[in-house]
């Protein structure tokens, strides 16, 4: 009878299999979960990262933007913001002040137009040094929104219309896709569910990939003789 029940359970399995039916008998990745649930959860996971690093590329009404930054839960921040069309800016975030220093590409762009004299009294202050501004002011919020660890994450929350697909691999980790209205997210399956790659389409476009995870940063405020405040510059 023990040969006749294992013999009844093959050819189940083998008619199962040629209809396509054996998806539920193999292991779902995270099963029980819903796809919106699992994005949302991959957020909320990484949002309790203690860091992270984001690299890929940002769009702002349709600019792109080069990111490679490091991200620390305590609201600390170093890395790169690179313009496609040239100029990179090298960015260092304290929970008081953000720090931000332009290459030369960069510093020729902000000098355009000026008078020449003037011009080039400010890229001289300018050159290999750093300006330093309040964390809070208004005017870094466009360039320092990256570096907001909540303020990155939040606006992925709630996508409608998630759906499942394949397993895949991203940075030597597995990965679930999900599929949505607004993009493709890559959620890990081992461990804790990390979102480990996003990528959207539209004037505010991302492709990022989040790596590093609970991995230490440091970040090094520059010196005070390599510091200028904007008010003193031109």
């Amino acid at each position: 009878m023990r040969t006749a029940h294992r013999s009844i359970a093959a050819v189940t399995l083998a008619g199962a299999a040629a209809l396509g039916l054996t998806g539920c008998l193999s292991s779902e990745p995270l099963p029980g979960r819903p796809a919106s649930r699992v994005l949302d959860e991959s957020l909320t996971a990484l949002r309790g990262a203690s860091t992270f690093t984001v690299s890929g590329k940002s769009s702002s009404q349709g600019v792109p933007t080069q990111v490679n930054l490091s991200i620390s839960g305590a609201g600390e921040c170093k890395g790169t913001l690179s313009a496609l069309s040239g100029g990179t800016i090298e960015v260092i975030r304290s929970r008081d002040h953000a720090f931000i220093r332009g290459d030369e590409a960069f510093i020729l762009a902000q000098t355009q137009g000026m008078p020449e004299q003037q011009a080039g009294e400010v890229r001289k202050e300018m050159s290999g040094r750093w300006m330093r501004m309040e964390a809070s002011d208004p005017s870094m919020k466009g360039l320092t929104t990256l570096c907001d660890r909540d303020g990155l994450l939040r606006d992925l929350y709630g996508i409608p219309g998630a759906e499942k697909g394949a397993l895949t691999e991203t940075d030597g980790q597995e990965a679930v896709t999900v599929n949505t209205s607004q993009g493709v997210f890559l959620v890990a399956t081992k461990g804790e569910p990390f979102l480990l790659k996003a990528t959207t389409s539209g004037p505010d476009a991302i492709d990022l990939a989040f790596t590093g995870i609970n991995k230490p940063v440091q970040v090094d405020l520059p010196a005070d003789k390599d510091v200028y405040d904007p008010d003193d510059v031109g």
